[in-house]
């Protein structure tokens, strides 16, 4: 039985928007309906596309998200801080991403070859011809290139049943585990490409060079901007030509990512309203 006096932390992620409506829709309800609980909406970017059916469901989460005066949302990077102060009255703070406060392992892998974490989705912008001329260059120069996703095409579970030897389903008990697993994948990497966010965080956590791509909104430019610029091992780049940008991941293999940031201080003001 939930109490007025408990509080409902709601997932972050990059999801508020029209576009994964499945995810928009059950967050309206909650938030309109749970108005009498401290709401907070985990770190999370927005991207209401201004298309007429961007905008009416901007004003369809508007009317459920201004029903609760006890809701904060949660920026993480200043593009979404400003978009959710401009279009909700909900109190809005700004930190990193969750998944940056992770501490991983700090134990060392031997470093082989180029891995490529790269959208397949609607946020997808970099041209699937560009990826292709860029592996075979990297190939031409002694790397071997390799392909995996942050995203994992399973569906969570709490089931007590025995996982399938090709994980088609995931227990929530095997989450961490996993999350472990593709840490330990990027760190043995000598350098990453990515157009997501999360590889990009997951190659800040585990010290790996990555280069980066946007995605359709601008969500992982900002974040790279906002918070990890000054990582002399990640780059943002906007280059499109494969024999500009194969030199540029030769030379991050360089760096020795000695200027690690611990980004955990970005979250006080997140912990101080979770403990009021």
């Amino acid at each position: 039985m939930l109490r007025d006096s408990d509080m409902i932390g709601y997932t972050g992620g990059g999801n508020i928007g029209n576009v994964y409506l499945d995810h928009e829709e059950p967050r309206r309800k909650v938030f309109s309906t749970f108005v009498n609980n401290k709401t907070i909406s985990f770190p999370q970017s927005v991207n209401f596309e201004d298309t007429e059916q961007g905008q009416e469901e901007l004003r369809k989460s508007q009317e459920a998200y201004n029903k609760n005066p006890n809701l904060t949302i949660v920026a993480r990077e200043t593009q979404s801080l400003d978009y959710f102060k401009k279009n909700f009255d909900a109190n809005v703070i700004y930190t990193s991403d969750i998944v940056a406060s992770l501490k991983p392992d700090p134990s060392e892998f031997k470093r082989e070859g180029v891995l490529f974490i790269m959208r397949q989705d609607s946020e997808k912008v970099v041209n699937e011809k560009l990826l292709e001329q860029l592996s075979y260059k990297l190939n031409n120069v002694g790397d071997e290139v390799a392909q995996t996703d942050t995203v994992l095409p399973f569906k969570a579970s709490d089931s007590n049943a025995d996982t399938a030897p090709d994980l088609d389903e995931v227990r929530i008990s095997e989450r961490g585990w996993l999350i472990e697993r593709k840490l330990e994948e990027i760190k043995a990497s000598e350098a990453v490409v990515t157009d997501r966010l999360h590889g990009m965080i997951f190659c800040v956590l585990t010290k790996t060079p990555c280069l980066v791509f946007d995605n359709s909104y601008g969500k992982a430019s900002a974040s790279y901007y906002n918070w990890f610029e000054d990582l002399d091992y990640i780059k943002h780049t906007t280059e499109n030509d494969p024999d500009k940008l194969a030199p540029m991941i030769e030379e991050l293999k360089g760096y020795e990512h000695s200027n690690y940031h611990d980004f955990t201080h970005s979250y006080d003001e997140l912990i101080d309203l979770i403990k009021k």
